[in-house]
């Protein structure tokens, strides 16, 4: 199963779409929590920031999308 869900086109695509929605509401979240001061921008380093909120929404989105379509592929078979 693990195969054939990893081979399926529609789940990069999902794992990508929502990897970025992720990191779209992590960085409001956390900004908001500063008090949307540009000093939550400057900082930080930049190159850690954008290479944190990749890997945690890839991450985030490979394991939600990984849960739907096993979840999807297991009421196929039944």
């Amino acid at each position: 199963m693990i195969k054939r869900i990893l081979s399926d086109s529609k789940f990069w695509k999902s794992v990508v779409s929502l990897g970025t929605a992720f990191i779209v509401v992590f960085v409001l979240l956390f900004w908001g929590v500063n008090g949307f001061q540009m000093s939550f921008w400057e900082d930080r380093d930049p190159v850690q920031l954008v290479a944190v909120c990749v890997a945690s929404g890839l991450i985030y989105g490979f394991f939600v999308t990984y849960g739907k379509f096993w979840a999807k592929y297991k009421r196929e078979q039944q």
